[in-house]
């Protein structure tokens, strides 16, 4: 039980770490630093309302102002708050809106808070300080004490085996994709129903997505948000288990973002050997039938549906408003289609996404690139390439690997050689391959011949 004075002690302290050097690094360039305990994330999240955006924020308008002002705001109002008017200044409009990302379905029956709290654990893992605050404030609208967020971070303990299964998923999804095996869905069977693990896998799978946009853009968090509140004594010094965070190198009061542990990539003839695998292999999770799926869509595409489609069919309302965006992601906006299209192989190289990986190659082969092209964006040396795209590439790997790392020069580097507009949208391809990569590798679905 901490006494008012305790507590008046720990704000007065929070407030002052808010202002030191580990704290500020948001708004400043270099490695980025991770909190590593409860009251250096809060003063991280209370620093991150001073971030400088790596792409220019969209003046309010009068209408939003006012919208703000009054007691009718909420969150329902997306485009008000500084993710939505990016979104929606620099994205088209079939990729702008925040809501698809949730999840909304009469068949999804996990429930608002649960899906919070692995948004919680997916921004934590990716380093994501806006997505980061913004469930800490959901969270305790839904009734969630601080000391429940904090076990959030460090210890699991007190949360259900059903609880913790999907947590470890969450976890292993985000910072881990290319390790996703059957074994990992099926650990999730005790406790869950496959429409249910499927909520979960898309859910998580929709957070890295969001990440990646908030915390590469280095969106700054909204001002009227409170976050320098008391924290129990039992988790002052409690190390976090999700951030990704070198635990032997941390000092006090500072640790540098932790680089993940990807292996080299694969030669070409262990790809081609691994997309053959995948033609052949057997979903984890159910697939509706193509006629099934034709209706849940309303599908009037020629040819067979593919196995994502029928994947997402379980949704009802959320299933065709995700597929919409994803082939949205590939004909709206202005950037070069094969850019658009080697972003996305870029990124299901490095997570190890075969499925993905495959539909990438038939996108890249139907703009006219032959395989030696193809392959050639593995190539670690960019020093042949053009810096318009070597830019790209770079940022695509980085972001898709090391969300945590991003910096300043990343983004920079891309617009020296794009507008704005573009950014936003080579940003925005990389956190939707995300977002493929992840649902369709642990879905294990088969590759369309």
């Amino acid at each position: 039980m901490i006494t008012r004075s305790e507590s008046n002690a720990v704000i007065a302290a929070l407030f002052a770490l808010a202002a030191t050097p580990a704290a500020a690094a948001l708004a400043d360039d270099g490695p980025p630093e991770v909190p590593a305990t409860r009251p250096e994330l809060k003063a991280f999240l209370e620093a991150s309302k001073r971030n400088a955006p790596r792409l220019p924020m969209p003046p309010l308008s009068e209408a939003d102002r006012e919208k703000m002002a009054g007691a009718s705001w909420s969150s329902a109002d997306w485009s008000v708050y500084n993710n939505g008017r990016m979104r929606k200044h620099y994205l088209p409009a079939e990729l702008a809106d925040v809501s698809v990302l949730r999840g909304d379905d009469p068949a999804m029956t996990l429930g608002n808070r649960f899906q919070t709290m692995l948004f919680w654990i997916v921004s934590r893992a990716n380093n994501c300080t806006y997505c980061m605050g913004h469930q800490e404030s959901k969270l305790a609208a839904a009734g969630m004490v601080d000391d429940e967020i904090a076990e959030l971070d460090g210890d699991w303990s007190a949360f259900t085996p059903r609880d913790r299964a999907a947590f470890g998923l969450a976890r292993k999804l985000t910072y881990e994709p290319h390790r996703m095996a059957r074994a990992d869905i099926d650990a999730l069977r005790p406790h869950f129903n496959d429409a249910q693990i499927l909520e979960v896998v898309n859910a998580v799978a929709n957070f890295n997505s969001m990440n990646r946009w908030t915390g590469a853009l280095r969106i700054p968090q909204e001002e009227h948000r409170v976050y320098l509140t008391p924290t129990a004594a039992k988790f002052r010094e409690l190390v976090s288990r999700q951030a990704p965070l070198d635990r032997e190198a941390r000092r006090p009061g500072r640790a540098c973002a932790k680089p993940a542990a990807r292996p080299p990539l694969e030669s070409r003839a262990e790809v081609e050997a691994a997309l053959a695998s995948c033609r052949d292999r057997e979903p984890r999770l159910p697939l509706a039938s193509e006629d099934a799926a034709r209706a849940a869509m309303k599908d009037e595409s020629p040819g067979p549906v593919p196995a994502w489609i029928r994947l997402l069919a379980a949704f009802p309302k959320a299933g065709p408003a995700r597929v919409k965006v994803h082939r949205a992601s590939e004909t709206r906006g202005v950037l070069d289609p094969l850019l658009r299209a080697q972003i996305a192989w870029i990124a299901a190289r490095n997570d190890r996404a075969w499925y993905a990986l495959g539909h990438a190659r038939a996108r890249l082969l139907a703009l006219g690139q032959d395989d030696d092209a193809i392959y050639r964006l593995d190539r670690a040396d960019l020093d042949n390439i053009p810096a318009r795209r070597r830019a790209v590439y770079s940022l695509a790997r980085k972001l898709t690997v090391d969300p945590a790392l991003v910096a300043d020069a990343d983004v920079e580097a891309v617009r020296a050689q794009f507008p704005d507009r573009e950014v936003a949208e080579i940003v925005f391809q990389v956190t939707e391959a995300a977002y493929f990569d992840r649902l369709t590798e642990a879905a294990g679905l088969p590759l369309e011949p």
